[in-house]
């Protein structure tokens, strides 16, 4: 084991020094290939984030045109609903429009009357409640159509 005398304690040293210089570029090699393979994968990343910027945008584009023909869109049926109610006044077949047009407005979850989308609904309805009839989908006292209560069988 030491290094003692001969030579044949300089063949080992020669044989150690020989692997540690192997193990070296061996280390060498892999941290090479582990850049390479880093820097491929950032570019790789970098092209994903140019390909995802570029369809954000096209997204966002679409969502705001979507966005303006829905609310076009909205404008129209809410001018068509007042046209409808204002035929259906003339004809008078107002109780059915009227129970159509709430019932229209609550599916929509507009209980509210806001002018150009349920105002004319609403006054309709009214109109039809004083006449004693019922309003259905409307939360009126007492007045709101709900099915058979009570028979269990």
């Amino acid at each position: 084991g030491g290094g003692g005398g001969g030579g044949g304690g300089e063949v080992w040293m020669d044989e150690r020094e020989v692997k540690r210089q192997r193990r070296k570029q061996s280390n060498r090699e892999s941290a090479r290939r582990s850049r390479l393979r880093k820097q491929s994968e950032c570019e790789d990343l970098g092209g994903k984030v140019d390909a995802l910027s570029t369809e954000n945008i096209t997204l966002r584009s679409e969502l705001r045109r979507l966005e303006e023909a829905c609310v076009a869109l909205q404008t129209d049926n809410a001018m068509l609903e007042e046209k409808l109610m204002a035929i259906k006044g003339e004809d008078g077949a107002g109780a059915a429009g009227a129970v159509v047009g709430a019932v229209a407005v609550d599916a929509k979850g507009g209980g509210g009357e806001e002018e150009g989308e349920g105002g004319a609904v609403a006054a309709a309805a009214a109109e039809e409640k004083e006449k004693g009839k019922v309003v259905v989908g409307k939360k009126e006292s007492g007045k709101k159509e709900t099915g058979k209560k009570g028979s269990k069988d």
